[in-house]
């Protein structure tokens, strides 16, 4: 006689989050990466789950390495937590103990996990290291890449960046702001068109833009043609 299975622990995502997914949602990657983090999150009795347990763990890992390859799916998972906190899906948080050691966690983005993070941060986190002693909020690194750079973030700005990090590497991303800062043109269409034209053509990774030696980007080619009217006025 087969011994009786304990029951599965039951998990399910808040309401609103639940709706943003199906309606916001285009990258699936990202998709499972919440759906992972809403199991563990039930499974250990915690809001936070650090984002080690989700480059661990067997069933993310399987659905999300490249099909017919045994290439390690860590450049993937990695994409899609990216993806999935600048869509909003899930917050970044980064914890330190009084020791000084540091720790990278993840949990599903609502109103009441920010609200813990800043007035009882050890409320999210496992009893098993409730030796936190700090707790911050991080924003999606290409946001901060973005104000730092170009300007300030619109959530026209905020979807945009969001779709694009669905749509090219996030080193594309993050190169194409720098290589716009390198030629004076800080605006989200021209950082757009030099993604379409690495997107097209392939991006050059032969040398620094500084080095004359390289094939160089040259800027008027964005103000010519069918294009030109959307450079007149940068942003």
């Amino acid at each position: 006689m087969e011994s009786e299975r304990a029951p599965a622990l039951p998990y399910c995502l808040p309401i609103d989050l639940a709706e943003r997914l199906v309606s916001q949602a285009r990258d699936l990657p990202a998709v499972k990466v919440v759906l992972t983090v809403a199991r563990l999150a039930s499974q250990q009795g915690a809001t936070a789950v650090p984002v080690a347990a989700l480059y661990a763990d067997s069933a993310l890992r399987h659905g999300l390495r490249p099909g017919g390859t045994d290439r390690d799916p860590e450049p993937e998972i990695t994409h899609a937590i990216n993806v999935a906190v600048a869509r909003g899906f899930l917050v970044r948080l980064r914890s330190s103990t009084s020791s000084g050691s540091m720790t990278e966690w993840v949990a599903l983005a609502t109103p009441q996990t920010i609200a813990l993070a800043q007035r009882d941060p050890m409320g999210l986190f496992p009893a098993s290291q409730r030796q936190v002693q700090r707790v911050t909020v991080e924003r999606p690194n290409i946001f901060a890449l973005y104000e730092q750079n170009i300007g300030p973030l619109t959530p026209l700005i905020a979807e945009q960046l969001a779709e694009a990090l669905e749509r090219y590497p996030m080193g594309w991303v993050e190169a194409a702001i720098v290589e716009a800062v390198h030629y004076g043109r800080r605006n989200w269409r021209y950082i757009q068109r030099i993604l379409e034209r690495w997107a097209t053509e392939g991006r050059d990774h032969e040398a620094h833009p500084r080095d004359q030696r390289a094939r160089r980007l040259d800027p008027d080619k964005y103000l010519r043609g069918k294009y030109a009217p959307l450079f007149s006025n940068p942003e």
